[in-house]
């Protein structure tokens, strides 16, 4: 067995010391410095790049300026049965008016109509009056037809047994009408 001399010995025990001795001056020179002057050393440590224009540009894109609200109206009858559909078919001096009535509907608007010259009684075209983007019509529940008295009894069940093709092929032009009467309801949806 090798016997390791004192001088190997002492150099080892030596380094040791000289490592523990910068050590203890580097954590002494830490604790006093001020904990404001730690916290910059530590900020500059973690810096980061700048970010490039690309990703600028697509953050700013990202978050709207301005958030844009939209609204809408929703108008429609406050009592039911108050939705008509009305076809007007005219041939010369002769009308044929085949209403039908809807328990219900609907019409969305963008913007909130100015409905202080409605006449309950008379109803309003929502095809004329309103520039809707939606518009729903619920359950038809009555339907009617109204025939010239002019013509003989065979000529109105002749023109009732006709299909809209055969109508318009015999010379009768359609005109539609679809009314909301009665109060109506405005709601913001």
């Amino acid at each position: 067995m090798p016997v390791k001399s004192k001088k190997t010995t002492k150099t080892k025990k030596a380094k040791k010391a000289r490592k523990l001795a910068v050590r203890k001056t580097a954590k002494k020179a830490v604790a006093k410095t001020f904990p404001a002057k730690k916290t910059v050393k530590k900020q500059t440590h973690g810096r980061r790049k700048p970010a490039k224009k690309l990703s600028k540009k697509a953050a700013i894109k990202r978050v709207p300026k301005k958030p844009t609200e939209k609204t809408a109206w929703r108008i429609s009858p406050e009592i039911s049965q108050s939705v008509f559909q009305i076809d007007a078919w005219k041939k010369d001096d002769l009308k044929i008016e085949h209403v039908k009535v809807y328990r219900t509907g609907w019409v969305i608007v963008d913007q909130l109509p100015d409905l202080s010259g409605y006449n309950p009684d008379e109803g309003v075209n929502i095809f004329e009056e309103f520039e809707f983007d939606e518009h729903q019509l619920y359950d038809g529940s009555k339907e009617a037809s109204v025939l010239p008295d002019e013509l003989p009894a065979e000529e109105r069940e002749r023109l009732l047994a006709l299909s809209e093709v055969e109508l318009e092929d015999e010379g009768w032009t359609l005109e539609s009408v679809t009314r909301f009467k009665g109060p109506l309801l405005v709601e913001q949806v």
